[in-house]
């Protein structure tokens, strides 16, 4: 499978919401619709908003994003992929932060705001540079957060194993937002019992990561579900040899040594 629009993430060559709504694409025929109906709603609520500036205007659009288009979490506690998948999230009003985070700064791009993503533990933020100060938004509910919230909830999150640096709220390279995106996005499809179309995710992944030995056996166990064992023979047996010491790698190894253990038939 060919992926043009991942194979050079690293240069950043398209934006990265232009990337996602081709992912989109691959899976629904009726993406573009609900992708034209997204930005006529921005284009509506920039004009809204044109007079203000800065904050006031940040602070508006993420109530008016929320209250008004009617964006909220996702309220399953284990997600399907149309949480994920952003015509799906505009389709429904509801999704997983990542989404969301990524819709709201577009929203907030169309009214003359730049928004960074940051990788957060947990789930992404959004990081607005006022002045000398930084302000960051949640995507799950638009609250905004300031310097010490920001640090006691990342200590909260870390569970106080990760020593807080501010250099950690930095915005985040484009391969790292894909990254997190396509594998919520595949989770998502193994959840549902799509396994095809994990299939197709997984190599997504792969056009990103190529020849990572996690997405490999991602990939196996999805052709196992796919019924092609032989192919999650060969997918396995790659993830054992580059990680040996994997916990994972000992029970893939019982499971291949099961498949070739040789059946006795009783007469």
């Amino acid at each position: 499978m060919q992926f043009s629009y991942l194979q050079h993430v690293e240069r950043e060559i398209l934006p990265t919401i232009e990337i996602l709504w081709e992912v989109s694409r691959t899976f629904h025929s009726d993406s573009d619709t609900y992708v034209a109906d997204y930005y006529q709603l921005i284009r509506e609520l920039s004009e809204k908003n044109r007079e203000l500036v800065g904050l006031e205007k940040l602070e508006r659009i993420t109530e008016q994003f929320y209250l008004e288009l009617g964006f909220s979490d996702a309220p399953e506690p284990v997600v399907g992929a149309k949480r994920i998948l952003l015509d799906r999230v505009i389709s429904y009003r509801t999704g997983l932060p990542v989404s969301m985070a990524i819709l709201l700064q577009e929203a907030c791009a169309y009214a003359g705001l730049q928004l960074d993503l940051v990788d957060f533990p947990g789930y992404p933020l959004l990081r607005f540079d006022h002045g000398e100060s930084s302000y960051f938004v949640d995507p799950m509910n638009g609250e905004l957060l300031e310097d010490q919230q920001v640090q006691e909830r990342f200590e909260d999150v870390t569970d106080h194993e990760i020593d807080f640096a501010w250099d950690l709220l930095e915005s985040a390279e484009q391969k790292t937002i894909l990254v997190r995106y396509l594998t919520e996005l595949k989770h998502a499809f193994i959840n549902d019992h799509e396994f095809a179309n994990a299939l197709t995710t997984v190599h997504m992944l792969l056009t990103v990561l190529p020849d990572d030995p996690y997405e490999i056996r991602d990939r196996g166990y999805v052709l196992e579900e796919l019924d092609c064992q032989q192919a999650a023979v060969d997918d396995y047996q790659y993830f054992v040899e580059q990680c040996p010491d994997d916990p994972s790698a000992q029970l893939l190894r019982l499971q291949l040594e099961t498949w070739s253990a040789p059946v006795h038939t009783l007469h």
